[in-house]
């Protein structure tokens, strides 16, 4: 194999990672907040290098995925084509699954982060920080260890901030009127939604 055959199986495992050479596509509005998503530091991913779940080590934003799946938003799966080829992210220009070297080359490097896109002068920018440094990621591989012996004061404090983090979005959202798309490029996903994978059960009730 040398070239393409458009099966659409790396678009539906998730679109791709942005670099700093895909900022004008957010500058010139080919690519909208509301089509990416924050994954943290700290959050466990998929490490093609070394084929393992692993925290990752720096923030990244990556084309956010359709309902509750990873596949690419840009994906159209009628016609196995991308709605956005000819703006599409470096990532996937350099992708040849059956080629490998270019795109592991590319992985982790010159990424781009919220702060890199959030300009100054916006009151957004000053909340993403705040946010992060009340609520960073807890060290989730060692939770998703220990998870079937966690102490009930251990549940109690990661139940707790759990309670903190939603409140805070809440009062973000109410105030800067965000769609949860925008939530999830502002702040991430919230921790919930991160423990659930582990092996947490997480319900809604009366207080959070």
């Amino acid at each position: 194999q040398n070239e393409c055959k458009r099966c659409g199986t790396c678009c539906e495992k998730g679109g791709p990672a942005l670099n700093t050479q895909d900022l004008p596509l957010i500058e010139k509005g080919l690519l909208s907040f509301e089509k990416l998503i924050t994954i943290r530091k700290g959050e466990l991913a998929h490490d093609p290098v070394s084929n393992s779940i692993e925290p990752i080590k720096t923030e990244l934003l990556k084309i956010s995925g359709v309902k509750d799946s990873w596949a690419c938003n840009f994906y159209d799966k009628t016609r196995n084509g991308c709605t956005m080829y000819d703006h599409r992210p470096l990532a996937c220009k350099i992708l040849k699954c059956w080629d490998t070297d270019d795109i592991l080359e590319l992985i982790g490097k010159n990424l781009l982060s919220r702060l890199d896109i959030v300009k100054e002068g916006n009151p957004l920018r000053k909340r993403l920080i705040e946010h992060e440094a009340l609520f960073p990621c807890p060290d989730l591989k060692t939770i998703s260890r220990t998870v079937s012996c966690s102490s009930k004061k251990t549940i109690k404090k990661l139940e707790r901030i759990s309670n903190k983090d939603l409140a805070y979005r809440i009062r973000a959202i109410d105030e800067f009127n965000l769609s949860v798309s925008q939530e999830l490029f502002y702040f991430g996903r919230p921790l919930f939604k991160l423990l659930t994978p582990l092996g947490f059960t997480t319900r809604e009730t009366s207080s959070g």
